[in-house]
């Protein structure tokens, strides 16, 4: 649409696809990424995806494309094949060219002469254009002007902590640089860390379960390596398995980790409905894990371990200091957005595959002109695909059209 600007933050997946869809349609289109492009796709690059290559990427991508050499619409790519094969030759079409900022924050979002309790509902919010405060290295502090926002920042780098209630456990904020909150190669790269070290696990889905099932193979190649590993729920196994799953890769995964964590012959030591209590340093220069742990009483025991590595797999949150000066309406639990949220909250099944898309419409905010899209959609739900991001992709701009009319 001539003359009228888009900025996207963040040069993941669903903000490169939705800057392709821009441009396509003849929008101006600048993407502000604070790193590189697909930097969190990059750091779990070692970890194979369990859904084929021709549900996470677009109709419209793969055309733009389509003179490379694609992979095959059933290939399982690990996060590293599908940056090199997909995401960088994306970031670099010809339609993107000079429309990528790297290595460039936002700091906050607000519009043009109005404050956040100003004009609500009315039509002249649409109709001044959003203003984002930016932070470079190269070119310090800008303000980046835009008539719509697409918020594609996604959660990953926003971790939760491991207390109880999901506050930081006592001693967690001074010694987080020693946490991994996110998913080490465990048996690639970060290996030597981990082989002939205590090591614990801290979380009850699938990026934990990768990790379990990883260290699993390491206490078989060397038997001086321990596991331990935390869930907060009292369940007969830490996960739930997916009656007639159709991803393989996670039935595996689920099943191995189960069977790892519940068979005494492992080296794996599962403790349920525990969490942790405190964390500090140790005398030997270790890692100090006091695990409280709750009985089918109602009481609680303390143990207190001396671990090397801590793997804290508990989830991320969005960022909402990027429109905490917007005007959105957002869910109190999940902290999506509150109409997404909503139509979220009748999904029954456990598998996220059978998810369709909840509509146009639970995009909408009080704020015309932005709509969050992707994994932020979700808020703290996990649940979310790539392909519904796609899609939501295509119902924003069904939006925009309109909004623009």
């Amino acid at each position: 649409m001539p003359g009228k600007r888009i900025a996207i933050t963040g040069a993941g997946p669903i903000g490169l696809e939705a800057a392709l869809y821009a441009r396509l349609r003849d929008f101006e289109v600048v993407v502000l990424e604070q790193g590189t492009v697909a930097d969190n796709v990059r750091s779990w690059g070692h970890v194979r995806l369990f859904s084929p290559f021709g549900i996470n990427s677009s109709e419209w991508g793969r055309g733009a494309l389509s003179d490379s050499a694609l992979p095959a619409a059933d290939s399982l790519l690990t996060g590293v094949e599908f940056f090199r094969k997909y995401l960088l030759p994306l970031s670099q079409h010809s339609r993107l060219q000079g429309c990528i900022q790297e290595n460039t924050r936002v700091l906050t979002i607000g519009k043009r002469h109005f404050w956040k309790g100003d004009a609500i509902g009315r039509r002249s919010r649409l109709e001044s254009p959003f203003t984002l405060l930016t932070e470079s290295q190269q070119n310090g502090e800008q303000v980046i002007e835009a008539d719509f926002v697409l918020d594609c920042s996604g959660t990953f780098g926003n971790h939760n902590w491991l207390g109880n209630g999901g506050v930081p456990a006592l001693g967690e904020r001074q010694l987080s640089e020693r946490i991994d909150y996110f998913l080490p190669d465990i048996t690639g790269k970060d290996q030597s860390r981990f082989t002939g070290r205590r090591n614990l696990v801290v979380g009850s889905g699938y990026s934990a379960a990768t990790a379990i099932v990883a260290l699993g193979n390491l206490t078989e190649q060397n038997y001086d390596t321990e596991v331990f590993w935390l869930t907060r729920k009292s369940t007969d196994t830490p996960l739930s398995g997916i009656d007639g799953d159709t991803l393989r890769g996670r039935a595996d995964l689920t099943a191995r980790a189960n069977e790892l964590a519940t068979n005494a012959a492992s080296k794996i030591n599962w403790f349920p409905a525990s969490y942790v209590r405190q964390i500090g340093k140790a005398s030997n220069g270790g890692i100090q894990v006091t695990i409280e742990t709750n009985t089918e009483q109602g009481n609680s025991n303390c143990k207190v371990l001396t671990i090397d590595n801590v793997i804290a797999n508990v989830g991320y949150h969005p960022d909402r200091s990027l429109y905490e000066e917007l005007q959105i309406h957002e869910c109190y639990a999940s902290q999506g957005p509150m109409k997404l949220a909503a139509a979220l909250m009748d999904e029954s099944s456990a598998d996220c595959m059978t998810q369709i898309s909840p509509g146009t419409d639970t995009l909408k905010n009080p704020e015309p002109g932005f709509y969050i899209l992707g994994a932020k959609s979700y808020g703290r739900n996990s649940r979310f695909l790539l392909r519904i991001g796609l899609e939501q992709i295509q119902s924003a701009f069904d939006l925009i059209a309109a909004e623009a009319a």
